[in-house]
């Protein structure tokens, strides 16, 4: 038996399990935020809930990502309406993410579809040969301050608003999300004033870094798969061009085993209840590429991709290898 046929095994649906995770989610949500709220005025109390419910808003997101898969729930439509129904909360318009997100699936590792990749890489000979104002806002996009200080604000609170593909999967989806967000901030207005809504921005600025971080993390580590076809395969895709996250039980808990990425881009089908315990009941099944917090940090250094090292580097090992190949001869 192979990882693929072995995986099959905890493709199941519990709908006791899977209410429970979204009942709890949605209300520690609600609490953190409404603390927050109430609290606004005191720091030391606005803060750290401000940071939870942004946390919690991570696992909101969570959810809705297994309800794209029609993994969360038993039911095709269950899964569609619940996604719909928590997409003001995840900032996320449902039926243009989940198209979007199902390409990234379907061709992760493939450099000749990197246009369904959710962060942009380059090869070092595509950045050697591209135009100096490329290379200027390629650098700037890779930047650590691009990757984690503002980027994922901008892209969850602005960008999504108007979503890659919205016109293809449907204008009336994306403008039905936006007015379902615009209705939240207005409702939160209403309530509690200016205060509500910069404890809801606070709250959004923490869940996109943190969320952020994790598809950044499990495909731009060092030794990533990138290939072309006829190299490249799915599964080579899907279990070499994802890595394992170790960053202890709270973490899993927290993005509801998101972490356990190159098992859960084999098989998008296995709800996320069972994602881990197919990982640990996995054995020698499955060879994951582990990476802990530390390494995770070191991360951020790769810029580019070599294709003939097969392996991700920075922007000086790339620079010193163009030397290297560019110098005379002796």
């Amino acid at each position: 038996m192979n990882i693929r046929q072995f995986s099959r095994g905890y493709t199941q649906k519990n709908e006791r399990v899977a209410w429970m995770e979204l009942g709890l989610t949605l209300g520690l949500y609600a609490l953190f935020l409404s603390v927050a709220i109430a609290w606004a005025e005191i720091w030391w109390v606005v803060v750290p809930f401000t940071v939870l419910a942004g946390l919690m808003g991570v696992r909101v997101y969570m959810i809705q990502h297994d309800c794209m898969h029609r993994a969360y729930f038993g039911s095709r439509r269950l899964n569609d309406v619940v996604g719909e129904l928590i997409s003001p909360i995840s900032l996320s318009p449902y039926v243009a993410t989940r198209y979007n997100h199902n390409l990234h699936h379907a061709h992760v590792g493939d450099l000749d579809h990197r246009e369904a990749f959710e962060i942009d890489i380059m090869t070092i000979e595509e950045y050697r040969n591209a135009p100096l104002l490329k290379r200027l806002w390629y650098r700037f996009y890779r930047s650590r301050f691009t990757l984690l200080l503002v980027g994922p604000f901008v892209l969850y609170l602005i960008l999504r608003r108007f979503p890659r593909n919205g016109i293809k999967t449907g204008v009336g989806w994306v403008l039905l999300h936006d007015a379902m967000v615009a209705g939240y901030f207005a409702l939160l207005w209403w309530f509690a004033g200016w205060a509500g809504i910069l404890v809801l921005l606070g709250s959004i600025y923490v869940g996109s870094t943190f969320g952020a971080i994790i598809p950044y993390v499990v495909h731009n580590f060092e030794q990533v798969y990138w290939g072309r076809k006829p190299d490249y395969t799915y599964e080579k895709g899907a279990l070499r061009g994802s890595s394992v996250l170790r960053f202890g039980d709270w973490f899993d808990r927290l993005t509801l085993n998101i972490a356990y990425h190159d098992l859960h881009h084999l098989n998008a089908n296995i709800p996320c209840y069972n994602l881990k315990r197919c990982f640990e009941e996995a054995g020698d099944l499955l060879h994951s590429y582990e990476i802990g917090f530390r390494e995770a940090m070191s991360c951020y250094g790769w810029k580019l991709y070599d294709e003939k090292a097969q392996k991700m580097v920075t922007f000086a090992a790339a620079r010193a290898r163009s030397e290297m190949v560019n110098a005379p001869a002796a």
